[in-house]
């Protein structure tokens, strides 16, 4: 079934669990989540066609946002990460009522960059990418 982009945002939490509590980064206009696995080549000489086996999985992820430049603000929370090397947990996905993760995917990553344009005529935006470390927890659970 599709589903509208604008439903799946990008919050801050606290941990990997599912409980929150969830902050939304104000202002997103957009973001992504890939999602990959190393292909080992597995192939032997009985065979024309090569082989794979899958290897170690990783994740990225990227938002955009109009700047938030206050001192309390989730964006600034992201941008004292990258300075301090600390890593933060996310949830891209969609909320029930009550902050309860429906679907999505909640992970822990590191902010690797952070980039903010100042173009003339334009309003100010921030695209910033973190690159995940360790399990991507998604929901629905995979069984």
């Amino acid at each position: 079934m599709a589903t509208s982009g604008n439903k799946r945002k990008l919050y801050l939490t606290t941990t990997k669990s599912q409980t929150g509590p969830f902050t939304w980064l104000t202002g997103e206009q957009s973001n992504s989540l890939n999602l990959e696995a190393e292909m080992l080549e597995s192939t032997d000489k009985s065979s024309e066609w090569r082989q794979f086996i899958a290897g170690i999985k990783g994740a990225t992820a990227e938002v955009s946002v109009f700047a938030d430049n206050s001192a309390d603000s989730p964006q600034h929370q992201l941008i004292e990460s990258l300075f301090k090397g600390e890593s933060v947990y996310c949830f891209i996905g969609t909320l029930a009522s009550g902050d309860t993760p429906t679907e999505g995917d909640i992970f822990e990553a590191l902010v690797s960059s952070i980039s903010t344009p100042n173009e003339i005529g334009s309003i100010v935006t921030r695209s910033i990418s973190l690159q995940v470390t360790g399990e991507v927890v998604h929901l629905p659970s995979i069984g």
